[in-house]
């Protein structure tokens, strides 16, 4: 089993994107609730493997 050493909060956003591979995945901080702003944004498939790739070698 796999350590956590940090929990996020995400959210998706639906669009007016005609590009089917466009979607936007906003990562939050949970100690500063709902209402904050995003740590992270990501606008593609790539940007987040990336992102995630990132936090698993930290």
């Amino acid at each position: 089993m796999q350590i956590v050493k940090q929990e996020l909060i995400f959210s998706t956003v639906v669009s007016e994107s005609t590009d089917v591979n466009d979607f936007i995945v906003e990562f939050m901080n949970p100690e500063e609730g709902t209402d904050c702003s995003p740590i992270k944004v990501t606008r593609n498939f790539e940007e987040l493997l990336q992102f995630l790739g990132v936090l698993e070698e930290s």
